[in-house]
């Protein structure tokens, strides 16, 4: 017991010890609809640490000192929300009485009509347009010098930003400068106009000339060489990420303490959601799914959405701060958690433990510490989701005109292979790495490479593979990694050679196969529980999760530790003696945590 007490005291002076800003330690409870003083005031008392306060970007919004005034009064903190929308979310942005999305729907019915017209395909306003950047970059340092004496938690550039609409498809931005930055970018990675022209099979005569495919053109080749078309996806990917860090570098260049965030981040995909570029691109995301985020970048800090206080979404609140969520924002529309009256309503009082629990020590007490992860790689092939993609919309011609950001929520092999290794090896109690390049696996330490429908690979990374399986390291696979390149050209024949990988599809996975034991054993008779470990100098914490199943009956599971260990519950606050295994009885929702001494 002395330990767990012992690094809840610590968490508090290393929180303690850091200016304030420079570091996100705690976990925030953050209400987005704007609210009367009494009711911020129930709020606070329920465990919300903040707000939102809507930036005036052209004067004729609500000015924010009266937006904060009542926030202030009862000592909550709040952030700036969807400073430059109108530059990162262009196409997906509130404009009543209009859809939210009338741009990118008007777009898309210009393309039906006239096909063959690519100045559709100029985005408005381009991310390469120097009046834009320059009007963006004077607005946000403006903004971080009005708010930065009250410390806002952080400056939102944009929420539902993308390059279109979300995550839907198309072929943004086809505008001279995206063209120009394209082309600079293309000569530093070819290196010669020869080398472009050999892999894109074309034959341009000067760089000024270059221009990449359209979907429709590339649709219409029958040599399955996509590579002027993926370079252009692969570029307008990169040139979202580094809109954003302009931003982003604005922010800290008025205030180096200052946080950047975007929120409703979707899922892997179009729309700039290269997730490799994304996680260093600013310095908060809110988004749904952390894993991956988190093992990319573990200094991101990541929130989530919570829209009611049902179990489920309770179950989704502690499933995401053990995956390294720093706080949630809760969409109340309905004024549900806190009435105007200052009562608190029912899902306020569904919430009002859980606030509780990890407001009172345990957010600060995860986030001060360091996550664990296991010896299991699993490679991110932003290339392969392209290719995947394009061989699954071919066959259906000119249908992607008419595809949508729910669309584009659908099945991709690829994408849906990440997700189903990552989800079989959590469940064998192991966390895994993602991974963006198979360099220097060896040299980190891992034993397992996971190659979910990697069918585009690099030479550089086909080479790496191969040191790292000759080597002694287990390489797997669904399907034949590397029959495409890195730029979506089909290959004479793979980069891999068959013998090389074990062909194991994900709900076949087991320990004895990746070559990894848990750091604890987990035995779980309806193999529905995951684990989460981090490190506090000596000690460790650990935390259990069962999968979310409603009316689903309680379960008991077994840990059993590396070596004997003073244990303690630390929701519970109770000690568990010294001892090799513990036995938990888990419900359907809340997590155990244990902090194990040894």
């Amino acid at each position: 017991m002395r330990a767990a007490l012992r690094l809840i005291a610590a968490a508090a002076l290393l929180a303690a010890a850091v200016p304030a800003r420079a570091a996100w330690d705690d976990y925030e409870i953050i209400q987005w609809q704007s609210r009367n003083a009494p009711a911020y005031a129930a709020l606070k008392r329920l465990g919300v640490s903040a707000a939102m306060v809507m930036a005036d970007r052209d004067g004729t919004g609500a000015p924010v000192q009266r937006q904060f005034a009542p926030m202030q009064a009862v000592g909550l903190s709040w952030y700036v929300e969807n400073i430059a929308t109108d530059f990162y979310a262009s196409y997906h942005r509130w404009s009543p009485p209009r859809e939210v999305n009338w741009r990118f729907v008007e777009a898309q019915q210009r393309l039906r009509q006239n096909p063959d017209d690519q100045t559709i395909f100029r985005r408005d306003p381009s991310f390469a347009d120097p009046v834009w950047q320059q009007r963006i970059r004077d607005r946000l340092i403006a903004t971080v010098h009005e708010q930065s004496p009250y410390r806002p938690l952080y400056y939102s550039l944009g929420d539902e930003t993308g390059i279109a609409d979300l995550t839907a498809f198309f072929d943004f931005d086809l505008s001279p400068a995206s063209l120009e930055g394209m082309r600079e970018w293309l000569r530093q990675g070819y290196g010669s106009l020869a080398a472009l022209n050999a892999e894109w099979g074309t034959d341009f005569s000067r760089w000024q000339d270059v221009r990449p495919e359209t979907t429709r053109q590339a649709m219409r080749r029958a040599d399955d060489n996509f590579a002027a078309w993926a370079d252009f996806k692969a570029w307008m990917d990169l040139a979202f990420a580094r809109a954003l860090r302009m931003g982003t570098d604005a922010v800290h260049s008025a205030d180096p303490t200052a946080l950047a965030a975007i929120e409703g981040v979707q899922i892997p995909g179009w729309g700039g959601y290269d997730y490799s570029l994304l996680v260093d691109a600013v310095d908060v995301m809110e988004l749904d799914d952390p894993p991956l985020a988190h093992s990319l970048n573990p200094h991101l800090i990541m929130l989530n959405t919570s829209f009611g206080g049902e179990p489920r979404q309770i179950h989704a609140i502690w499933r995401n701060l053990l995956a390294g969520s720093r706080g949630i924002i809760l969409w109340d529309g309905e004024d549900a958690t806190v009435r105007d009256d200052a009562t608190v309503g029912t899902r306020g009082e569904a919430y009002a433990a859980t606030f509780a629990e990890i407001r009172g020590g345990i957010g600060r007490l995860l986030i001060a510490g360091e996550p664990q992860f296991d010896a299991v790689a699993i490679l991110h092939s932003p290339a392969s989701f392209r290719t995947q993609w394009m061989l699954e919309q071919k066959p259906n011609g000119d249908a992607w005109m008419t595809r949508t950001a729910e669309t584009e929520l659908g099945a991709n092999a690829a994408r849906d292979a990440m997700w189903a290794y990552e989800r079989a090896i959590t469940h064998l109690g192991l966390q895994p790495v993602y991974v963006t390049s198979a360099r220097d696996l060896r040299s980190r330490g891992f034993k397992a490479l996971i190659l979910p429908h990697a069918i585009a690979l690099s030479p550089d990374d086909a080479r790496a593979i191969r040191e790292f399986a000759e080597a002694g390291g287990t390489a797997i696979a669904d399907v034949q990694p590397g029959v495409f390149d890195a730029h979506s050209r089909r290959l004479p024949q793979p980069l891999l050679d068959a013998g090389m990988l074990r062909l194991i599809a994900p709900g076949e996975l087991t320990g004895a196969s990746l070559g990894v034991t848990p750091r604890v054993r987990l035995e779980a008779p309806n193999g529905d529980v995951t684990s989460h470990t981090w490190r506090h100098g000596k000690d460790m914490i650990i935390g259990v999760q069962r999968d979310f199943a409603a009316d689903a009956a309680d379960e008991t599971v077994v840990l059993t530790l590396p070596q004997l260990a003073e244990v303690y519950d630390i929701r519970k606050r109770q000690a568990l003696g010294r001892v090799a295994s513990v036995t938990l009885t888990l419900d359907a929702v809340a997590p155990a945590l244990l902090s194990v001494t040894p």
